[in-house]
């Protein structure tokens, strides 16, 4: 898809470790976070550690629900780390908040520049269940209050995605909004389109892969659009797509003839065959650059514009189907805890 977003990767677990190398904006060396949150009754202990990048820093902001939805329990809170760090802080929740034994909560966890919180590198969050406190790991510190902050869910876009072939993936999703009366259904969602997944699925609210079996047969898919016929040839002729599941590239990628859907625009879709996989969790890693720049009607891209490559993924999770059948798995590729992406170009 187009433009650059914001990519919410969705870390699912109790307490789960998360490892997330991210690249910043301005230099080919990298930042790096390890996140452990706690979620207590009265409090969030956020502990984190990694590698900084001089004029970034650690930025979290905790929610009474899961993804930094729900409401805010905090302000964004700026942490200054730089170099090596290890860092940990309790924070109360704001107002005298209780969260409910059981109840999920989430910390929104972004690197972004030490003078302007609204220039992110990078962000994901966090989640875990109230069962519990635990004592900071790291040496503990304050951090700064960087203002309201917002959830993380308005660096998603809420908007249907063709799906190759006919329709678009998930007719049966609808959208729930940063806030939602009742159990979201997208925690239970069974797309009527399942195994078929959109390669940046992490920033369209509406690809939501949702429960996926390990008896659903995955197709990774993404697509490209542009004004005319023309545009699009020349985009097929200098672009360089890299599509990995895993840190595996995907092998068995076909191609649809370029048409006319969605109104005016030339699209192009393509579909990567994986077929079954082991329970556990996976991550599509999604690049597109191009060889010259490219004009698609409406915007630039490529060597020397704005828009030199596109990055994105899609984080999902297989679990083992309800009727216990026997499925023949992939052998291409296999499940990890956490997501595995590398944002750097050619490594």
């Amino acid at each position: 898809m187009k433009k650059r977003l914001l990519v919410t990767i969705m870390v699912l677990g109790i307490a789960l470790l998360s490892l997330i190398p991210v690249q910043a904006q301005d230099t080919t060396a990298t930042s790096s976070v390890q996140i452990f949150y706690v979620a207590c009754a009265d409090a969030g202990v956020i502990n984190v550690s990694g590698t900084m990048l001089a004029g970034w820093d650690v930025y979290y902001q905790l929610f009474d629900g899961p993804n930094g939805t729900g409401n805010a329990l905090s302000t964004l809170r700026q942490l200054s780390v730089s170099g090596s760090y290890a860092v940990s802080e309790r924070l109360p929740y704001a107002n005298g908040t209780i969260l409910a034994a059981g109840a999920t909560g989430s910390a929104r966890v972004l690197i972004a520049r030490e003078t302007d919180s609204s220039n992110i590198d990078f962000q994901t969050t966090v989640n875990d269940n109230q069962d519990g406190c635990s004592t900071p790991q790291n040496t503990s510190v304050t951090s700064a209050d960087s203002g309201t902050g917002a959830t993380s869910s308005s660096t998603t876009q809420a908007v249907r995605v063709l799906a190759p072939g006919s329709g678009y993936v998930n007719p049966n999703l609808e959208p729930e909004g940063d806030v939602y009366v009742g159990a979201r259904p997208s925690l239970t969602f069974r797309s009527q389109t399942p195994g078929l997944i959109f390669a940046e699925c992490d920033g369209y609210e509406l690809t939501n892969p949702g429960i996926v079996y390990d008896n659903d047969n995955i197709v990774i898919f993404w697509s490209w659009f542009t004004r005319t016929s023309a545009q699009m040839d020349q985009h097929l002729v200098t672009v360089q797509y890299s599509v990995k599941l895993n840190g595996a590239p995907l092998t068995n990628v076909a191609r649809s003839e370029p048409g006319r859907r969605g109104g005016a625009n030339t699209w192009v879709f393509f579909s990567g065959q994986v077929g079954f996989l082991r329970p556990g969790h996976y991550e599509v890693e999604y690049k597109v650059t191009w060889t010259e720049p490219h004009f698609d009607g409406y915007d630039n891209y490529g060597p020397g514009t704005d828009n030199p490559q596109i990055t994105s993924h899609c984080n999902f999770d297989i679990v083992p189907n309800p009727d216990n059948l026997s499925v023949a798995y992939s052998g291409q590729y296999f499940p990890t805890q956490y997501p595995v992406h590398d944002l750097l170009p050619g490594q």
